[in-house]
């Protein structure tokens, strides 16, 4: 039989291992039980984390830039484009009964009243009467077709023919200037239908309205504004004058001696002209004027030019 003695301290021995493990099974368990609750605990924080985490990143990221269109400015409108300044030179349909009344008439003899000196010297020999009684020289002036004679005129209204463009002879006609030829007398000339003669456009001339241009700094038949003409009264009567005029022409014509900077104003008769003239009879109030592009204030119906409707 073993010893009571080693029986017990086996048994002890026994029941101390016994409680080790019993003791290790239960801090096994309670750890457990402790790391369930942490996991428990710890997976929403850090899922709330995340989120918060995601959200943050979200709200860091720049917003998409947004291109600003700023509204048109709106256009300013800055009137007529100034073409520069012009001398206004004047033009009209020189008349053959004009040119006539124009000449000085033949001196006329002394009366035979008895009363003058019997010793006077009654003869054709002095050279200032015999210039007087001188008939005017004459010559033909010719269409440019075939070099057909038109009619025989002085030679001064053949000259103011030359110089203004257009004429009207004693019986009625009308003649336009149609350029150098090989005829008789140059230049030559063409019988023209419209009352006032055309323009070097083709179209008729206008009173007041038709000016004449170097083509070369002016389109042919571009609106014109003329402030210097605006608020003038126009010689003449309807339909041609006696109106206040607006400013607005056109440059329709051209002419040989128009040159750079001029412009020629059609006035359509010699009286006419002179009834342009200032104060002193003189047209210098026409020198240096400025002429603006007339697109934007002035407007052209068929043969009517005139301001448009609500114009500056």
């Amino acid at each position: 039989m073993s010893d009571p003695v080693v029986r017990e301290q086996s048994l002890l021995g026994t029941i101390g291992e016994m409680a080790k493990a019993g003791a290790g099974y239960l801090a096994d368990l309670v750890a457990q039980f402790v790391h369930g609750i942490q996991g428990a605990m710890i997976a929403p924080i850090v899922l709330a984390f995340g989120c918060q985490a995601q959200a943050s990143d979200a709200s860091e990221q720049p917003a998409p830039q947004v291109a600003v269109v700023e509204p048109a400015k709106p256009k300013v409108d800055e009137g007529p484009k100034k073409l520069g300044l012009f001398n206004i030179t004047f033009y009209y349909v020189t008349s053959e009964e004009e040119v006539a009344r124009a000449k000085p008439k033949a001196k006329k003899p002394p009366a035979n009243d008895n009363q003058a000196d019997a010793s006077a010297d009654t003869s054709d020999s002095n050279p200032a009467d015999l210039a007087a009684v001188t008939m005017p020289e004459m010559v033909t002036i010719y269409a440019k077709q075939n070099c057909e004679p038109i009619a025989e005129v002085t030679r001064e209204f053949a000259h103011q023919l030359k110089v203004q463009g257009t004429g009207k002879l004693k019986d009625g006609r009308v003649l336009n200037v149609w350029g150098h030829c090989g005829c008789g007398t140059s230049p030559c000339f063409k019988v023209i239908e419209h009352q006032w003669g055309t323009a070097g456009s083709g179209r008729p001339l206008q009173p007041f309205r038709t000016v004449a241009v170097d083509p070369k700094l002016v389109k042919l038949g571009s609106l014109l504004y003329v402030p210097l003409l605006e608020g003038r009264v126009m010689p003449g009567r309807a339909p041609f004058g006696g109106f206040v005029h607006d400013g607005c022409v056109v440059a329709d014509d051209t002419g040989g001696g128009i040159k750079g900077h001029q412009i020629d104003f059609f006035v359509g008769k010699k009286g006419w002209f002179l009834g342009m003239s200032g104060s002193r009879g003189s047209h210098a109030w026409a020198r240096h004027v400025p002429v603006y592009d007339g697109a934007k204030i002035c407007e052209r119906k068929g043969r009517r030019v005139a301001r448009k409707s609500g114009g500056v």
